[in-house]
């Protein structure tokens, strides 16, 4: 026989409930791939390569951020109307 039909209770899980992997709990695999992660990532030296990949990305972030301006959407808009004003004086000549 088949066991009865269990409804879906949607929201929030319980927090006694653990998520078992192989029937281990998820932190032991999490611990596991994170140190299997961190030795291959100091055996095949490139700690040096990823660091500096997050210097780029942490100074490529800040540039970015100081040379955002301030109310694009507005200069944007005003850009377009100067653009048609200066469009229907051509087109009436």
């Amino acid at each position: 026989m088949r066991p009865p039909i269990t409804p879906v209770i949607r929201g929030r899980p319980s927090s006694k409930r653990s998520i078992h992997i192989c029937g281990r709990p998820r932190w032991l695999f999490v611990l596991l791939f994170s140190a299997v992660s961190c030795m291959l990532w100091l055996t095949s030296c490139s700690l040096l390569t990823v660091l500096w990949a997050l210097l780029i990305a942490l100074l490529t972030t800040v540039l970015h951020a100081s040379f955002r301006t301030p109310n694009l959407k507005a200069r944007l808009n005003t850009f377009r109307e100067e653009f048609r004003a200066v469009w229907r004086n051509y087109s009436e000549l």
